[in-house]
């Protein structure tokens, strides 16, 4: 019995023990996330009609004229001292704002046929962001191969590389800008970012 006893002690102490060296191999980093926002297109269904009379409508603030950018022309000097007005002038690009309205909608077109619909382009966030928990690349396996792999990798795609095994400062801003781009948490080399280099 108590042989049993002992082999069974024994067997639950390796178990455990190889969970814990398992639990420390995996590595985990805060890395940050950019909020990812996208641009899309929202249809208002704009009342026409004169009588609001059991009919669910609301007033909502509407773009009717996107924000866009303009060259203007502007005076360049106060003391601009020129027979020709035209010489003082110069020519800049000014940010015009949207222009907004508040309209009457509609929920929907199925409560009366007296609508125009109006198409606005909205920023909607995806993504909040923020600073993340993400599984990397523990630093003790972050060896010359596999620092030369990712290096190989971002080379391939264009990013200003020298594969030397290192993770200096230029490795580390290429992995940076690869992960931004993909819109992926950034900081550290993750184990998402080999993922998307094609390593294993």
């Amino acid at each position: 019995m108590k042989l049993v006893f002992s082999i069974g002690l024994t067997i639950c102490i390796s178990v455990v023990c190889l969970g814990q060296k398992g639990a420390k191999s995996l590595c985990t980093g805060q890395l940050t996330k950019d909020p990812i926002i996208e641009t899309i297109e929202k249809t208002h269904y704009i009342f026409t009609g004169s009588d609001t009379t059991g009919l669910n409508v609301k007033v909502t603030k509407i773009k009717v004229v996107e924000a866009r950018k303009e060259l203007v022309k502007r005076r360049k000097d106060k003391n601009c001292q020129s027979p020709n007005p035209e010489d003082c002038l110069v020519e800049v690009m000014e940010e015009i704002p949207a222009v907004t309205m508040n309209l009457y909608t509609l929920s929907g077109p199925d409560q009366t046929s007296e609508y125009d619909t109006r198409t606005e382009k909205v920023q909607v966030t995806k993504d909040a962001g923020g600073i993340q928990t993400i599984n990397i690349v523990c630093p003790k396996n972050r060896t010359e191969k596999l620092v030369k792999k990712v290096q190989s990798a971002l080379l391939a795609l264009g990013y200003p590389m020298t594969i030397n095994g290192i993770m200096d400062q230029a490795t580390l801003l290429s992995i940076k800008d690869f992960q931004q781009s993909k819109k992926m948490a950034y900081g550290d080399l993750s184990l998402e970012t080999l993922a998307a280099l094609g390593i294993k």
